[in-house]
């Protein structure tokens, strides 16, 4: 087969989640297959080979190599050409349809307009969930028979350090001081960062606990009145904006923490949910769908809307070992259903049931 693969997202250096899962998916399968031939198509001006079976195309200008494909694959919402024989598109989630304040309404509108598009042209549609199969088939009747849930795996490089000195460096970095809780994602309203905020105020004022609260992610819809609260909360040196992190340094980071907290009002998938677990953490959710078929038994749930409810989960962790113990126990099992191996195993086989 002549498989194409939209690329664009995996080129910045500063990957984050459809980033990662482009990149960790193209990587996943050049690992086991060596008789597809691959076309990947990025915006920036590039044309080399990267592997066996792998070349780099700019986007603009190939309409003629793309009639020539077997299979086109849109893995960030939509489809940039439809002149291959069968096409595929990821959708990663429905966050647009659920919540105006997760994003700019142009975007939500642009995002909307990708998915409505995707899911008319598309021949088969892959999502990271059945939470986001369920929502897209709600939303996009005529979808119902030709989705495919494929979970995504969790990166080789984020595992627990147990190196003091990689975490004393990583740390100095970021003027972080033990001990203190995580949150890893873009700093947005959909994360409810917010509730967050409140939460750990009750912590400090209330639990009089020593923690910081460190944020790890680049900036996203709704950042400026996320640091507004931040200092209206007057806790001076225990909030931490630390913006991008490598894996390298992320898995540093999730190897400190006491716990880690992801509160978000809606997720298609979670990666930071699994990275932590894998470096040991233990992890504090919101009750949503996602993080209940992602996460299983293994965190702590809490109701997105009620800080005080996040602020005692967290609490009953960082003051019950047992508990904590528990819950990396059962995170170590539950990772181990998530491999990038199985992401592209899966999704070669998609590739594969279109000619049939």
């Amino acid at each position: 087969m002549k498989i194409g693969i939209d690329y664009s997202a995996a080129i910045s250096k500063q990957r984050s989640g459809i980033g990662n899962y482009v990149f960790n998916l193209v990587s996943g399968i050049r690992k086991f297959d060596n008789i597809n031939e691959y076309f990947l198509f990025v915006n920036a001006k590039l044309s080399f080979d990267v592997g066996f079976n792998f070349k780099i195309y700019q986007k603009t200008g190939l309409a003629r190599c793309f009639k020539r494909l077997d299979v086109f694959h849109g893995p960030d919402f939509k489809l940039i050409f439809t002149q291959s024989r069968r096409k595929v598109v990821t959708i990663h989630d429905l966050a647009s349809h659920f919540n105006d304040d997760f994003m700019s309404i142009n975007f939500q509108e642009l995002t909307k307009k990708k998915i409505r598009n995707s899911a008319r042209k598309s021949d088969l549609i892959i999502t990271p969930s059945n939470t986001v199969k369920s929502q897209l088939e709600e939303f996009y009747p005529e979808t119902i028979g030709k989705i495919h849930t494929v979970y995504h795996g969790i990166s080789d490089n984020i595992k627990t350090v147990n190196e003091t000195e990689q975490i004393r460096k990583t740390l100095k970095k970021y003027k972080i001081n033990q001990p203190y809780l995580l949150f890893v994602g873009n700093i947005e309203n959909r994360k409810n960062i917010l509730n967050l905020l409140n939460a750990f105020r009750e912590l400090i004022n209330e639990r009089k606990t020593g923690h910081q609260l460190v944020l790890v992610g680049k900036p996203g819809w709704g950042f400026d009145k996320i640091c507004m609260k931040a200092k209206e909360l007057n806790l001076p040196n225990k909030i931490c904006f630390i913006g991008w992190a490598d894996e390298n340094e992320l898995s540093a980071l999730y190897s400190a923490a006491d716990v880690f907290v992801y509160p978000s009002w809606y997720e298609g998938f979670g990666f930071p949910i699994l990275e932590a677990m894998k470096c040991k953490l233990p992890v504090v959710v919101s009750d949503i769908p996602t993080h209940r078929e992602i996460a299983s038994d293994a965190a702590s749930f809490v109701v997105p809307d009620n800080p005080s409810m996040i602020a005692e989960a967290i609490y009953s962790l960082i003051s019950n070992r047992s508990r904590c113990d528990l819950l990396i126990s059962r995170g170590l099992e539950r990772v181990k259903f998530f491999t990038w191996e199985k992401t592209a195993k899966e999704t070669l086989k998609i590739y594969s049931s279109l000619l049939c």
